[in-house]
């Protein structure tokens, strides 16, 4: 198994980290390895809500079927996705208080087939500047302002 940990600081408000954080519709906008939906997306993120997206890793595309986990309202979304290949992941973000800001942290766990042992190792270098890169992309998107 290949993991990865991420935490950057933000000057968002929990509440509009959150907002942010929630949205599928604008994962094109900050996730790197996002390749665009395979499925219909809700509005809403809630446990049990499933989905599908292309990913793609240096070259490598993969379409992930998700499923949220765990989620606890302004805090914590985990998600588990499967692909082709046996590839499983699974991702949780969690927002926490950073006065006067936030603190977003992802933390990715990859596994299954190729990724078990050595070859995941591997993997999670390789994803760690995208991963950080995209988290990076999260904290600085702009929060629409509310009509």
């Amino acid at each position: 198994m290949a993991t990865v940990n991420v935490s950057v600081s933000s000057t968002l408000s929990p509440a509009q980290a959150w907002e942010l954080a929630s949205n599928l519709n604008r994962f094109e906008e900050w996730l790197t390895i996002f390749g665009g939906w395979k499925s219909a997306v809700p509005d809403d993120v809630a446990l049990g809500t499933t989905v599908s997206s292309m990913i793609k890793v240096k070259g490598f595309r993969n379409v992930i079927h998700w499923k949220v986990t765990g989620f606890d309202l302004l805090r914590r979304i985990e998600m588990h996705g499967s692909g082709r290949g046996g590839v499983h992941i699974a991702l949780t973000m969690t927002i926490t208080d950073n006065q006067p800001g936030s603190m977003f942290h992802l933390q990715a766990e990859l596994s299954g087939g190729l990724l078990n042992g050595r070859v995941g190792g591997l993997v999670a270098r390789i994803l760690e500047s995208d991963v950080r890169r995209s988290v990076q992309n999260l904290a600085a998107l702009p929060v629409p302002a509310r009509a």
